[in-house]
């Protein structure tokens, strides 16, 4: 008999903190331990045996809990500016006061960051690893700015010396058939989220439910356990009532909003449904390739947020004519300063909001809710 949906939420997210507060059970986690960023290949430290957290996603999970003020004041105090990007200065925070919903992430004895999604992010690592004394590996993708052939070469040198490093941090000798089974276990955590995704214009859904779901991918996507859980969430969806018709079609574009209890902006929304979000396509990541190394560079190098203007513009005007959007929300967030989800010629009307996904002090919701009306108006006189 299947799990069902919280079962199966609950399970992976008990075991994802198992060890996060250094003051639980005074247990130390019996396995090496890394930091990583959003975008890093995974499956090769399944494979070998070491545990990595995500402090982009606990910043995410410290705004939900109402706890991100203090934590950025006193990252503030110390010496990031509350202009940095706001994970990092949540964390930070986190840190310097050991204090956080669920306490503070085992020390790690190694970080990796990636630039396939920001290049703000291996900065803040180089702090991480300055207060910790670990080693740091920052792995360098291209994206779309040289050939495939000579990108795939680079990119796998990368991802070959990171096993080197990783065999001899962790004692382990990679299985290359091991590190199959861990793509294998993404590719279909992705495949049935992609199904859950694509019911978000047909249905009637929140799009609270998917904001907050696709943590499990972020997280776990390497666990057989989440494939399973979103075949569970899958069914659940496409047995909702048909999407409401009459309400204007408008797409999300640009993150979550983490402090808020739904994640965007619904007292500004009436008359509105979201049929549609760019964020939820991020982690669809696609491992085709014959053998690991080419399914981890196309994965891995070719992320929506490494492509090159042009296909982020192309790739997103397509999600915006396959939603049915007819407008869009879209953030111009204070932590991106590369404006990565920020859109030129998508060619429906849109409301652009200076905001921040994770600090609500930055938010004018007489602003916004301003911005939106004057975008209802537009859209309903054309």
């Amino acid at each position: 008999m299947a799990q069902s949906v919280i079962k199966l939420q609950s399970s992976l997210m008990r075991e994802y903190y198992k060890y996060f507060s250094k003051y639980a059970r005074g247990k130390s986690p019996e396995k090496k331990v890394a930091w990583v960023t959003a975008f890093t290949p995974v499956e090769i430290l399944e494979a070998l045996g070491i545990l990595y957290y995500y402090p982009e996603s606990y910043a995410a999970v410290i705004a939900a809990s109402e706890r991100e003020q203090p934590l950025l004041e006193k990252s503030e105090q110390c010496f990031l500016c509350r202009d940095c990007c706001s994970y990092s200065g949540c964390i930070e925070g986190c840190l310097e006061l050991e204090d956080g919903p669920r306490g503070t992430p085992p020390k790690p004895d190694i970080l990796i960051a990636t630039n396939n999604q920001c290049n703000t992010l291996p900065n803040w690592w180089n702090i991480l690893a300055e207060r910790y004394g670990v080693p740091l590996i920052v792995i360098d993708y291209p994206g779309e700015a040289v050939s495939r052939e000579r990108a795939y070469e680079y990119v796998t040198a990368q991802h070959k010396d990171l096993i080197a490093k990783l065999e001899e941090l962790s004692g382990n000798k990679l299985d290359e058939s091991i590190l199959e089974h861990y793509i294998e276990n993404s590719e279909q955590s992705v495949a049935w989220w992609k199904k859950v995704a694509e019911a978000l214009p047909k249905k009637e859904i929140k799009p609270t439910a998917l904001f907050d779901d696709i943590s499990y991918l972020i997280t776990v996507r390497c666990n057989p356990d989440t494939a399973e859980l979103y075949k569970a969430v899958c069914e659940e969806v496409n047995s909702l009532p048909e999407a409401d018709k009459s309400l204007i079609p408008l797409f999300w574009l640009g993150y979550p909003l983490w402090y808020h209890p739904e994640r965007y902006l619904s007292e500004c929304l009436d008359g509105f449904r979201i049929c549609g979000s760019n964020y939820i396509t991020w982690w669809s990541l696609d491992y085709s390739g014959k053998d690991v190394y080419e399914k981890l560079f196309s994965a891995y190098n070719y992320t929506f947020l490494n492509l090159s203007q042009k296909t982020r513009t192309e790739r997103l005007t397509k999600l915006i004519k396959d939603s049915g959007a007819v407008c869009a929300v879209t953030l111009h967030n204070k932590s991106c300063k590369c404006d990565f989800v920020s859109a030129k010629d998508i060619g429906i009307p849109q409301a652009e909001l200076e905001i921040d996904m994770i600090d609500r002090s930055f938010l004018s919701l007489e602003k916004a809710k301003k911005q939106i009306d004057l975008l209802r108006e537009t859209v309903c006189t054309r």
